[in-house]
């Protein structure tokens, strides 16, 4: 394996800005965006939800070829690249992109010895303002200080901005005190967490929840968590955002 050094990004709505009111999905997709059971699967939920922005982990590209993302613009920040692929979080949209940054933790997680790796990017609002969206999947297999230690670093990347932001993905808060770090990030912020009626389809370990969907100066219109019928040992969160 090896270390990307690089964003992959397909950016082809420049001149468009998100609508007053836009649909979001979160799915950890368990490196499975390859298979056609999966690109069905996120069809229906393109069409269904009328999706405006995708934000996933655990993306697999070939190397060799662009990827199946219908009419949406994209970037893709790799933590690990083979032979022929590149892993790792991509942000999707069909409105324009007003900057990007990748950052991959310090730390490497100990089973595989890889970095994790969070996708910070720009986007303009109907109301002509900046949001920013972040998409992360955060380390896991590291003490509980090196996990509070890269959402600080992710903290320091971010705390200047001052309009609308989303703060989306899977956090691998798998024990209390994780959760206790991620409450703390949250809240210094000024981040609420997206409510759903029912969180039973949310991936949880030990009763803590994985994934999440954190947001400030928007309304949340809708929230649903949909079955993927274990397409992926996540599953998909949407929300409507109102500007």
């Amino acid at each position: 394996m090896f270390r990307p050094s690089t964003l992959i990004k397909s950016l082809r709505h420049q001149e468009k800005h998100l609508e007053g009111e836009f649909s979001l999905l979160c799915w950890n997709v368990a490196k499975l965006t390859l298979k056609s059971h999966y690109k069905e699967f996120l069809n229906t939920l393109i069409e269904r939800y009328k999706l405006d922005i995708l934000l996933l982990q655990e993306v697999k590209k070939s190397l060799s070829h662009e990827l199946e993302l219908h009419d949406y613009s994209y970037v893709l920040s790799p933590n690990i690249q083979t032979q022929k692929h590149l892993f790792g979080v991509l942000s999707a949209f069909k409105s324009s992109c007003l900057g990007e940054l990748s950052l991959l933790t310090k730390k490497r997680e100990l089973r595989y010895a890889t970095h994790k790796t969070t996708l910070l990017t720009h986007h303009k609002t109907f109301s002509g303002a900046s949001l920013l969206i972040v998409n992360l999947h955060a380390i896991n297999f590291v003490h509980n200080s090196d996990f509070q230690n890269e959402l600080r670093e992710i903290y320091e990347a971010i705390k200047e901005h001052q309009g609308a932001m989303i703060v989306a993905g899977d956090f691998n808060t798998w024990n209390l005190k994780r959760v206790q770090y991620l409450d703390a990030f949250s809240n210094d912020l000024g981040l609420k967490k997206v409510e759903f009626e029912s969180e039973k389809e949310i991936k949880k370990v030990f009763s803590n929840s994985l994934d999440y969907i954190f947001y400030r100066g928007l309304r949340v219109a809708f929230a649903t968590v949909v079955d993927s019928k274990k397409i992926s040992d996540h599953n998909p969160m949407i929300v409507r955002f109102m500007d």
